[in-house]
């Protein structure tokens, strides 16, 4: 099986990002996105170049898929699109830090972050959980009170069931975190397994300082037959490929 992760980045390079996907769903089985835009939000700015809709666009570009969107706050969240030959068993979603918990932090233009959940695909036919989450931003990606409570329920979860399991996204976070150390003493670490050295592109304006933000991590029972950070640049993030098997 293969699934792609990518945070999206609101659809800005929408084009791109469009004919990026048609390719890639040709024969990819799981999408796992971040930053992900479903209606009107609070603090949309008026000229932003973000897909307003864009839940409803990746609908419209992947009909051979369902779509779940899981909420972090109005019109804003994380989705997974599943190949509809795929049996999903149930779906969940988890609060992993709260709007009361991130309320004293904000970004540069003052702006609250918003709560982060995890979403969690089950499928049906495999004794399989796919995970999808998107991490608190700032403070140059390093080891924070806030990011050691978001591990500790991260890992909460995973330890919580004996299935196989699959955790993606943008995490926010440097390699050299006590953050990813205790997520890589549980799970495999596929970008630092695969010794790449960037998941960002020139889009983003710190990628030579910060060049890590997007993981893809799996139990050690998960067979890796092929892992790859792509170079297409259709977003400030790059896109994480995983073709995977179970070895139970």
């Amino acid at each position: 099986m293969k699934l792609i992760s990518l945070n999206a980045w609101n659809g800005i390079k929408f084009e791109l990002l469009k004919e990026f996907l048609k390719h890639q769903s040709k024969d990819v089985d799981f999408f796992c996105f971040q930053e992900i835009r479903n209606g009107k939000y609070l603090d949309q700015a008026e000229e932003a170049a973000e897909r307003t809709n864009l839940f409803e666009d990746l609908k419209n570009i992947l009909p051979d898929f369902v779509g779940y969107f899981t909420e972090m706050a109005p019109g804003v969240g994380i989705a997974s699109f599943i190949h509809n030959n795929i049996e999903v068993e149930k779906i969940e979603s988890a609060q992993i830090l709260t709007s009361q918990e991130t309320e004293h932090l904000a970004m540069p233009n003052g702006d609250k972050y918003y709560p982060r959940v995890i979403q969690s695909v089950y499928l049906k036919n495999n004794d399989l959980i796919i995970h999808n989450f998107h991490g608190i931003p700032g403070n140059s990606k390093k080891d924070t009170p806030e990011r050691e409570l978001q591990t500790d329920r991260l890992l909460k979860i995973i330890n919580g069931s004996t299935k196989s399991q699959i955790l993606v996204g943008d995490f926010n976070l440097d390699m050299n975190t006590e953050a990813i150390l205790k997520l890589e003493n549980r799970l495999q670490n596929l970008v630092k397994d695969g010794g790449f050295k960037t998941t960002r592109n020139s889009s983003y304006n710190k990628f030579e300082i910060l060049p890590f933000a997007d993981y893809a991590f799996a139990s050690k029972d998960i067979k890796i037959n092929k892992f790859q950070v792509l170079p297409d640049e259709v977003s400030d993030h790059l896109a994480l490929l995983l073709d995977f098997g179970q070895t139970k």
